[in-house]
């Protein structure tokens, strides 16, 4: 059973942040998460198209749902560092978040998000994650 199990089980609250953000987990399982992101005008910078950083924090969600998907996966994990290469801009909607974990280390992960709206490619964004060395509570 994977940590995500483990917590979806316990009927764990979503994170405050996903809440403000407006992300809502679909699905995950071995390293691969879906999520939903349902972008208001909030979420919009002045030129009115959706602010670069809230799309990347909205993947960083996706990734740690994927992360926690992992089977044995029990460790805490923090982004080292993380990359969005924007395509085209975002609009008020619903943007979907498709993670996977590609490469999972000893100390290190590696992960890829794709997000899109309207069946288009509206960003990539890669991170490396450090595993820490302490172990979850739930």
């Amino acid at each position: 059973m994977s940590r995500l199990d483990k917590l979806l089980a316990l009927g764990v609250e979503q994170p405050k942040s996903e809440q403000l953000l407006g992300i809502v987990f679909e699905s995950a399982n071995d390293g691969h998460s879906i999520c939903k992101w349902h972008v208001t005008p909030a979420h919009l910078n002045g030129a009115g198209i959706v602010l670069g950083g809230f799309t990347t924090a909205a993947a960083d969600v996706g990734m740690g749902y994927a992360v926690m998907s992992l089977e044995g996966m029990e460790e805490h994990f923090t982004s080292v560092s993380i990359n969005t290469t924007f395509h085209r801009p975002g609009n008020p909607g619903e943007i979907t978040i498709d993670t996977k974990v590609i490469r999972n280390g000893r100390t290190m992960l590696y992960l890829e998000s794709e997000l899109f709206q309207n069946d288009k490619l509206l960003a990539n964004v890669t991170s490396t994650m450090m595993k820490l060395p302490i172990k979850m509570t739930h």
